[in-house]
């Protein structure tokens, strides 16, 4: 299967990629370093998979791209920061808040106007499937509803960049691969570059056009995995030997890099 070194960018990502990452590292103030000099470029409308074994530093750089974190060294740029939407591993909702008004929060604090994110909220919840549960609170919900109107609400912002640190690890694996499916489908429709953190090595090949592979810490990029399959992708794919040769070569991988 097709893999590069991480010295070598990949020959469809151009300079002027709309992610740009040189040289960026991280260390904490307690002494942990969490990144080793990282350079990675992002295309756009891409699907990129950060994996690697934990504490290798995978969310640490994902919370630097989204400009939560600030880098040690090194710089990320970003063709517009301002349209970036981050989804954390827990759903983080208001449980005083319904289901709609959760929907809004994030353009709440945008300043948008109520009429503008009423409407936006109203079409991010019927994309995620959550119509008719617009009055429900969050406690009413499962687990893979919740974790749709946390999509719903990072989509109401409307993002080119969308951001993602383990949105699925909780979920039954049933739920999981349902909102993978329901996940590559709103890509595909809403056409943003999207950073996707898993420890998942399944996950990553399924929705991914690559999967960086990082180190244990200190995270450093270790190598890339171009994804061959063809989107829209089928659930069909995770019983393909060729989905599973290649799941077993990043797992070889992981446990080389682990050594």
């Amino acid at each position: 299967m097709a893999h590069q070194d991480a010295a070598s960018p990949p020959a469809a990502v151009s300079a002027a990629a709309p992610i740009r990452i040189s040289g960026v590292a991280k260390t904490f103030p307690n002494g942990t370093e969490a990144l080793t000099p990282v350079d990675l470029r992002i295309g756009e409308g891409e699907f990129v998979t950060l994996l690697g074994p934990s504490g290798c530093g995978k969310s640490t750089l994902l919370r630097i791209i989204a400009g939560l974190t600030e880098p040690s060294a090194g710089t990320v740029e970003i063709a517009d920061e301002q349209s970036r939407a981050f989804v954390f591993q827990d759903p983080t909702l208001l449980p005083w808040r319904t289901v709609d008004r959760n929907a809004q929060l994030l353009l709440e604090l945008e300043g948008v106007a109520k009429p503008e994110r009423r409407e936006r909220a109203a079409a991010a919840l019927d994309k995620v499937g959550l119509k008719g549960f617009e009055k429900s609170y969050p406690r009413n919900l499962s687990g893979g509803m919740r974790m749709r109107l946390s999509l719903a609400r990072a989509l109401a912002l409307r993002p080119k960049f969308f951001l993602m640190d383990e949105p699925f690890s909780a979920l039954d694996e049933i739920t999981r691969e349902t909102l993978q499916d329901e996940l590559l489908r709103i890509w595909a429709e809403e056409g943003f570059t999207s950073v996707f953190v898993t420890h998942n090595l399944y996950e990553a090949v399924y929705l991914s056009h690559r999967v960086v592979v990082m180190s244990p810490r200190p995270g450093r990029v270790e190598r890339i995995f171009d994804i061959p399959f063809a989107y829209p992708r089928s659930p069909d794919l995770r019983a393909t030997p060729e989905f599973t040769a290649l799941g077993a070569e990043i797992a070889g991988c992981l446990r080389e890099i682990a050594q």
